[in-house]
């Protein structure tokens, strides 16, 4: 599996496409997408689905079925919500030929706009995929409490006086940690204010050979020639790329990304490999 470290989180899986897409954050207890289900991954509480090629969900059958088998709780299982039932249906003909009886699961259906709390201080904003079939990308952010502008020339005793007589001294911030596109044909630069910012994001780059981009544009994947003028638009510190043909071997593709790239732009971009 790869294995990357982006500042103070850590990514490991495996993207390959056609093949199998995992991608962990560790720190985050989140994975996107689960193409396959390594069995340190079992123990995941939150599994974000980008959309419904085999290669993206098709681990979700050994992600459920071993918690229910050892008797952990259900994970949060987040997908697309046009295919949810389908996905639902899938599983429980699955659970009933693996068991005769149902898996215990829980799936919850996203929608583009939404914002979905989870764990105790994160949020996943529902972004716009563009892909061959219906999907989302996620945006992960941090919910922290912030002093208020106006409050913040007092000493401690008068914020907590404040406090005690009923004043909200705090505003809600949220600071964009992972930014994950899934199979895309394009980047929702637009689609969230605090996309630009997010401090990882990890974009596909399935193709990345001039003779490839009428296929990148029939498959509605990027291509390498695709992103440096998206690129410019991002502020990411790390920008992971994902997503390779098997066509290409890891030496060809460290190769073609790192000479394409302008200088500026290496220094920041890794490779999911």
């Amino acid at each position: 599996m790869a294995l990357l470290h982006c500042g103070n989180l850590t990514l490991e899986g495996k993207s390959s496409s056609a093949v199998a897409t995992y991608v962990r954050v560790k720190e985050l207890d989140l994975v996107f997408d689960l193409g396959r289900c390594p069995m340190n991954f079992i123990g995941i509480g939150n599994v974000f689905i980008s959309h419904f090629h085999l290669d993206h969900y098709f681990g979700l059958p050994i992600y459920i079925s071993q918690r229910w088998l050892s008797g952990i709780p259900p994970g949060n299982i987040y997908v697309p919500w046009k295919g949810s039932k389908q996905l639902t249906h899938i599983l429980d003909k699955i659970s009933a030929l693996d068991t005769g009886r149902g898996w215990a699961y829980q799936i919850t259906p996203v929608r583009v706009g939404e914002a979905i709390p989870f764990r105790q201080n994160l949020v996943a904003h529902i972004l716009p995929g563009n892909h061959s079939v219906p999907a989302v990308s996620y945006l992960i952010c941090e919910v922290r409490k912030k002093l208020k502008q106006e409050f913040q020339h007092l000493s401690g005793p008068d914020i907590v006086e404040l406090k005690r007589s009923g004043v909200e001294v705090t505003t809600e911030v949220q600071l964009p940690l992972v930014a994950y596109l899934g199979d895309t044909r394009s980047i929702p630069i637009d689609a969230h204010p605090l996309l630009k910012q997010c401090k990882v994001l990890i974009c596909e780059c399935t193709f990345i050979l001039p003779e490839h981009r009428s296929r990148a544009k029939k498959t509605m994947h990027l291509h390498l020639e695709m992103l440096p003028p998206m690129l410019a638009d991002i502020e990411s510190e790390h920008i992971v790329l994902t997503h390779f043909s098997r066509r290409y071997t890891p030496e060809l593709i460290r190769q073609k990304v790192y000479n394409y790239l302008q200088p500026e732009e290496r220094s920041r971009v890794q490779l999911f490999l």
